[in-house]
């Protein structure tokens, strides 16, 4: 009979602590609470997040635990389960800074890195590469590959992937003092494909720079940058194939040559070996910033109106665009807006052929009280998309994080003026996000709620199709 008992309380104690490892495990529903990705010693910060490509995601950061900056990455599954070692697995931990971390998948469950790196020297950056497994092993050079450590400084890498399980990597190059662009093209393995510290991507007189990258879906890639050639910046775009030969003009197409400053370009794929790109625009006046778009097709030929469709025109700033593509060959386009004299989030949407879908200047988003900024966007799956963003409605309180999901039309799914995915004590700011596959998102941002201990810590929280928080 005791021995029954014992076996009894055993299986009944076992059960107890497997439910308390899967509550510990799952999402959180509760805005206070959330996912924790990193609460180590120091600083975390500017998180990157990408899909896993099996519900969950990957987040890769800039980590100051041992003073200087490094690279730490974590993966964490569709349930909320963080499956590599606590705090994160270090990408590259060499003296000295190493920043800018972005990623892409390897096609595997696992995840490439770029970043710029000064283990060489102040004012010496270069361009290092790691892949980590679906396991999170890193698998090539420990503390990564030099893509490219050519003398002076190379910095600001991006990277899209060549469909083949590798990247190509994009990044500011200062070999001759200007800003020019280079590229190289990295396999799976960790082989260098191209030439040696890279292909010349743009390198006309003046500076080239804030490089943006997409695949072209045909094993090559599209880049977008802002170009001073004019001596005031413009947006133009260069495709390269897959062995590093420049397919448009050679010193690239113009996207937007309209007179002011069109800078901070980003970009994504028309899903025909093109590209939509969309930019901040003051050719209506200084100090008075509207956002506009423009599609580029897989000849580097623009196709829609001269210097682009006007997305937001109204009064006041319209700062830093991001886009989503809507599924149907159009894109949903967001930016922070000062229309009211307070930053508030607003969209638009575009179709195939440019013709703006909603209201004139684009619908709110969110107008509450406060900041509304640094806004970040994902397709839905559905033709909508999904937006995050910083949230200081209660000012002066702290950011916190805020999300809202619209459909097709432009209508808001998850009640007015969006809702909190954190409100957790101090600051959380700078939210990323991907899609879950299941109409839902995976949101990533820098958490201050343990300032007491830590600087900024990296936090997580799910957020499904229907609003809610948490595992389905």
């Amino acid at each position: 009979m005791l021995q029954s008992i014992f076996v009894s309380f055993l299986f009944g104690f076992s059960g107890i602590l497997a439910c308390q490892q899967q509550s510990v495990a799952s999402w959180s529903s509760n805005v206070r609470e959330n996912t924790a990705i990193c609460t180590a010693s120091g600083q975390q910060s500017s998180p990157q997040i990408m899909s896993d490509g099996a519900g969950g995601a990957i987040i890769a950061w800039e980590d100051a635990r041992d003073v200087h900056f490094d690279i730490y990455v974590q993966r964490i599954d569709a349930q909320g389960r963080v499956l590599w070692q606590k705090d994160g697995v270090p990408v590259c931990t060499v003296p000295e800074n190493q920043k800018r971390p972005r990623m892409v998948s390897d096609g595997n469950g696992g995840a490439i890195i770029v970043w710029h790196d000064m283990r060489s020297g102040n004012g010496n950056y270069d361009i290092y590469a790691q892949r980590v497994d679906a396991e999170g092993n890193t698998v090539w050079m420990k503390d990564g590959i030099p893509v490219c450590d050519e003398v002076k400084e190379q910095n600001s890498p991006c990277i899209a992937s060549d469909g083949a399980g590798g990247g190509i990597i994009v990044w500011e190059d200062f070999r001759t003092n200007y800003a020019d662009l280079y590229g190289q093209r990295i396999n799976k393995s960790g082989e260098l494909l191209w030439k040696k510290n890279g292909v010349l991507v743009c390198g006309v007189l003046s500076a080239q720079n804030a490089p943006e990258i997409i695949s072209d879906g045909a094993s090559g890639a599209i880049v977008v940058w802002q170009d001073f050639r004019r001596n005031y910046a413009d947006i133009y775009a260069q495709r390269i194939d897959g062995s590093g030969t420049i397919l448009w003009d050679k010193w690239g197409a113009a996207v937007c040559r309209a007179q002011g400053h069109e800078s901070f370009a980003v970009a994504v794929s028309n899903g025909a070996e093109g590209a939509i790109v969309t930019w901040i625009d003051t050719r209506n006046g200084v100090n008075n910033n509207d956002v506009f778009i423009q599609q580029i097709d897989g000849n580097g030929t623009v196709l829609w109106l001269t210097d682009g469709v006007p997305l937001c025109t109204a009064p006041g700033n319209q700062n830093y665009p991001v886009i989503a593509p809507d599924g149907a060959g159009g894109a949903i386009g967001t930016w922070w807006d000062m229309r009211s004299g307070d930053f508030n989030i607003y969209a638009q949407h575009i179709d195939l052929s440019g013709c703006v879908q909603w209201e004139d200047n684009g619908v709110p988003i969110c107008i509450e009280s406060g900041i509304q900024n640094r806004v970040s966007i994902v397709n839905d799956g559905d033709n909508g998309a999904i937006l995050v963003w910083n949230d200081n409605r209660v000012a002066p309180a702290d950011f916190d994080i805020y999300a809202q999901r619209i459909d097709r039309k432009g209508a808001s799914l998850w009640g007015k003026n969006g809702i909190a995915i954190s409100r957790a004590p101090d600051t959380q700011c700078f939210p990323m996000v991907v899609g879950d596959g299941t109409g839902g998102a995976i949101i990533t941002w820098q958490d201050g709620r343990q300032k007491d201990k830590n600087y900024w810590d990296i936090y997580a929280q799910k957020i499904n199709g229907d609003g809610s928080l948490g595992g389905n």
